[in-house]
């Protein structure tokens, strides 16, 4: 249901600012472009700088999955610094294609595009005739807070976060919540590549349209 009702919230606004402000700024920067021209050089560079770190540290996660996928599968069992270093090898492997130019890096993109989303389409096509959405409107009959089972394995529960850890209707609804921004969320990184696009007419029509 929050795949239903979040993105009419919050996803098709952000769709609707990315597209009016991608056209009028045709602008690699894309938001620090829309911050600098609002609010002067110092937040444009402010903006950018936040935008440079939360990349770099959501980046970072990345080979850190992927080795534990490889070795979870392969059943190997990896620490300490041998761990580090593999780490250490596949961060080193990326930006190393990511030097060596936009061709290779937009090639080696959709491949990685294309392993990464198979098994979500294959799941999707055999899993289909089996939904049952009658289960799409039915709430969890399992307490959130029930200390004898309870629904996480680690120390989520009492996790520190900007947000409290409450509960309605047996739902968590600060991980809900989180997982509805990452899944719905950056439509404003397609900006990015507003001044490497062939610019046309019908663009900058349709982008207006869209946004009123």
């Amino acid at each position: 249901l929050g795949f239903l009702l979040f993105p009419l919230v919050w996803s098709l606004p952000e769709a609707a600012v990315t597209a009016e402000l991608g056209a009028a700024f045709r602008d690699p920067s894309a938001g620090v472009a829309w911050v600098e021209e609002c609010f002067g050089e110092t937040w444009g560079a402010v903006c950018g700088y936040l935008n440079w770190v939360s990349g770099a540290t959501d980046n970072a996660i990345y080979p850190t999955l992927f080795l534990e996928y490889v070795t979870s599968v392969a059943g190997w069992q990896v620490g300490g610094w041998e761990r580090f270093g593999y780490v250490a090898a596949i961060t080193v492997a990326l930006a190393l294609v990511n030097y060596s130019g936009l061709e290779i890096v937009g090639n080696a993109s959709l491949v990685v595009c294309i392993i990464a989303m198979s098994p979500f389409v294959i799941l999707t096509v055999v899993g289909a005739p089996k939904v049952v959405t009658s289960r799409w409107f039915q709430l969890p009959e399992k307490n959130a807070y029930d200390k004898e089972e309870p629904l996480f394995d680690d120390d989520f529960q009492t996790a520190p976060g900007p947000l409290p850890l409450f509960t309605c209707a047996n739902i968590l609804w600060r991980p809900f919540l989180n997982n509805m921004f990452w899944n719905l969320n950056s439509f404003n990184a397609a900006t990015s590549f507003a001044g490497e696009t062939i610019w046309r007419r019908q663009e900058g029509l349709l982008a207006e349209r869209v946004t009123h």
